[in-house]
């Protein structure tokens, strides 16, 4: 065992746990330690609860010293992106319009999780409402532990930033055009956007295609925190109602002879960094290596998929703020006042079209995958190696895209970001795959065999 249980992935220290070779509240302690230790500098968690998370583990070791059967995530810390709400816990999306809000009860992915044992140890930093940081957040921004002068990505920088910092033992985000898998990538972890409808979006507005998702170290981890989280929800217009599937009890698979398609075309129109493409083109080598075959075809539809998944997002965004944005505009930070006009004068035409645009991309992307006979196809995660802002003056990237997330957003399509090396400042980059609806499997033990071939997951920050 090592001897510092941080360094460890969260299924090895929920089996530690369940072994009695260590115990949840010292699990618990060390990632309070961690976060009393980064969290100043990182900004990654914006509020934490010790004494419920200590009482918590302390019980969970009583049950284990009795002999009680424990759940998969018993003893283990989780941070919850503060979109999502966790019973008693702040629920401010980062905006002053919510500042005071505390939920009375948990998002039902949350109440599965804490089913499994998990232990929720606080809510990580986001973007006000999905969109880029500003200094008018309520919270300042967080920043990326693999080098703390930049800034995290993706509207759940927060959570992946965190985790990196190996605050907790898993994160939850939401992804409604790339914002898991972003931030997944730039911080070296697993991020998976699954099926939609897998996991309720109860408690999250229910978004048309917007999920929440789990970051781990390892794709097991990432594997165990979704199997916790699906589950039919009545109330959840498009919750699947179908069994939990047992990803982590199958995630080993010889994927020799696996086709894996990669839009070659595509990709070279996109203006990626040299680091992106050194890392892909790496990660496809590995892929070789394990005996995946590569084919290489054409893709028609990702920027009109993208501006229809932004389009939805936007309008949907306008319809659950009509009423505050007239009472309290002001409130806004003022890249959510941009993203909400946008809302604001999207037409009912405008609406129906960019669904349509939705349906004929998913039937266009599924038919290509039985076509070309394809277990997943390969992508970068993002075209930029570097964070969206410096904290030195004037230094800048070009920003985020998510040229290669959003299309799978409005088509519902599964996709994980997996480590693929490091860009520009020692930032991390990633790779994404993405695959059939309901064949979110496929996808977990791709990159589990990844990640037991490369060791990626066992790599830290320095902080």
């Amino acid at each position: 065992m090592s001897a510092n249980p941080l360094l460890l992935s969260l299924s090895e220290q929920a089996r530690l746990i369940r072994e009695g070779s260590i115990t949840s509240v010292e699990l618990v302690q060390a990632h309070l330690d961690q976060i009393s230790k980064l969290n100043p500098q990182l900004n990654s968690l914006i509020a934490v609860d010790p004494e419920g998370a200590l009482e918590q583990a302390a019980e969970i070791d009583a049950a284990r010293d009795r002999g009680e059967e424990l759940g998969p995530l018993a003893g283990v810390t989780i941070g919850v992106k503060d979109a999502v709400p966790v019973k008693g816990m702040p629920w401010t999306i980062n905006s002053r319009i919510f500042e005071n809000r505390v939920p009375e009860n948990d998002a039902p992915a949350i109440a599965r999780l804490k089913n499994a044992g998990a232990i929720i140890i606080g809510k990580a930093n986001l973007n006000e409402f999905f969109s880029r940081p500003t200094e008018s957040d309520l919270n300042p921004p967080p920043w990326n532990p693999w080098n703390p002068e930049r800034m995290s990505v993706g509207s759940s920088s927060g959570s992946g930033a965190a985790l990196a910092a190996r605050m907790a033992s898993g994160t939850i985000g939401v992804d409604g055009g790339g914002s898991v898998r972003l931030p997944a990538g730039a911080h070296n972890l697993y991020g998976i956007k699954p099926t939609h409808g897998l996991v309720s979006r109860i408690g999250v507005g229910r978004s048309e295609h917007s999920e929440i998702c789990p970051l781990g170290f390892t794709a097991l981890d990432t594997a165990m925190m979704l199997e916790a989280m699906i589950g039919y929800e009545p109330a959840d217009d498009l919750s699947w109602a179908g069994d939990v599937p047992e990803y982590a009890a199958n995630i080993d698979a010889d994927i020799s002879g696996w086709r894996i398609g990669v839009p070659r075309a595509f990709i070279d129109s996109v203006p990626n960094e040299s680091e992106v493409m050194e890392g892909f083109e790496k990660f496809l080598r590995k892929l070789e290596e394990l005996g995946c075959e590569l084919v290489e075809f054409d893709i028609q539809g990702m920027a009109e998929a993208r501006a229809a998944t932004f389009l939805t997002l936007f309008s949907n965004s306008y319809q659950r703020h009509q009423k505050t944005v007239k009472e309290d505009w002001d409130t806004y930070g003022p890249q959510s006042r941009v993203n909400l006009l946008q809302g604001a004068f999207m037409s009912s035409t405008d609406l129906i079209n960019a669904g349509d645009v939705g349906r004929a991309f998913k039937a266009y992307f599924s038919k290509k995958l039985a076509d070309l006979n394809l277990k997943a196809i390969a992508t970068p995660t993002s075209p930029f190696a570097t964070a969206e802002r410096s904290r030195r003056p004037g230094e800048h990237s070009r920003g985020i895209n998510a040229c290669y997330t959003a299309p799978f957003n409005i088509s519902g399509h599964p996709s994980i970001s997996v480590p693929a090396g490091f860009g520009e400042a020692g930032i991390p980059v990633g790779a994404m795959l993405t695959g059939e609806t309901h064949d979110d499997l496929s996808l977990l033990q791709l990159a589990h065999a990844y990640d037991e071939a490369t060791g990626w997951s066992q790599q830290s920050t320095a902080l």
